[in-house]
């Protein structure tokens, strides 16, 4: 069962200043925004060029507003946020990254923010809290620069292995040996910092792999396979076991585009396509 939509996208959220979604399975035409634009890739990278320059591979970034590009989702799920660049948050991040530039490279991985449970639940679950949560975290860390120095570096560094790789690629030995610790004090380490298991978190990144990769087209099964499942029924089982949903149920509730205003006066909002001479506004 593959969705046969292009592009996939999540339900797309607008609050007051700011809204945002997950995106996938697309290459879209030239067009530009009316805000500012903070993409960023949840599994490996996507492409992108503006109409002055060619084709380039990102892990984040940073878009000025009404600057013409395409966006290649390069098999892989982005969360694209929009920003308001009036508002102060805005100003602040303009002030630091794009004062001279259209776009900026940044420094940055979602998995600073979130892990892959909290990822997962933003993306699978109907309640704009997850992600609007999640969207002040990269918001204030951007303006602020606050980081996550309090967390063991040795735990930083698997988790973002683990975000990261191929799940296929990943053992705890490998992990283990990346970090200079042994195989049953990485386990205990991981657990003191996080509160979860190493084996649970990794769950939850096959899990996530495979969601996305249901979003940037394949059919479930092959999803499955792919992110080290054995079968479709295998996944179908941990993923209600972990999230209380199944990939079928997740297909459905995404079938159709869907807008929810979670402000009474939302981000203004408009999208110019050029190549068709078209204009939409939401």
């Amino acid at each position: 069962m593959k969705h046969g939509r292009s592009p996939y996208t999540s339900t797309f959220y607008m609050w007051h200043g700011v809204a945002a979604f997950f995106y996938s399975s697309h290459l879209t035409s030239f067009h530009s925004h009316n805000t500012m634009q903070l993409v960023l890739d949840t599994q490996k990278d996507f492409r992108f060029k503006t109409k002055i320059g060619g084709w380039k591979t990102y892990k984040s970034l940073l878009i000025k507003e009404n600057v013409i590009h395409q966006l290649d989702t390069n098999n892989s799920v982005q969360l694209i946020i929009y920003l308001d660049s009036e508002t102060r948050i805005a100003q602040a991040i303009k002030s630091k990254y794009l004062l001279e530039n259209e776009v900026c490279e940044l420094d940055l991985n979602i998995f600073h923010f979130a892990n892959s449970n909290e990822l997962e639940q933003a993306l699978i679950t109907p309640d704009p809290c997850l992600l609007e949560n999640l969207i002040n975290r990269i918001l204030s860390s951007l303006s602020l620069e606050v980081w996550n120095a309090f967390i063991d570096e040795r735990v930083l560094i698997a988790e973002q292995l683990i975000s990261t790789l191929h799940p296929m690629e990943i053992t705890i030995n490998s992990l283990a040996d990346k970090v200079c610790l042994s195989e049953s004090r990485l386990r205990s380490l991981f657990k003191k910092v996080t509160g979860v298991s190493l084996y649970r978190y990794m769950l939850w990144n096959k899990i996530r792999y495979a969601t996305n990769q249901i979003m940037a087209g394949h059919a479930v099964n092959d999803a499955a396979i792919d992110a080290g499942f054995t079968d479709s029924s295998h996944f179908h089982k941990m993923m209600v076991k972990m999230f209380g949903i199944t990939p079928s149920k997740f297909l459905k509730d995404n079938k159709h585009s869907n807008l929810v205003l979670c402000a009474e006066s939302p981000l203004h909002f408009e999208t110019r396509v050029y190549n068709k001479g078209q204009r939409m506004a939401d």
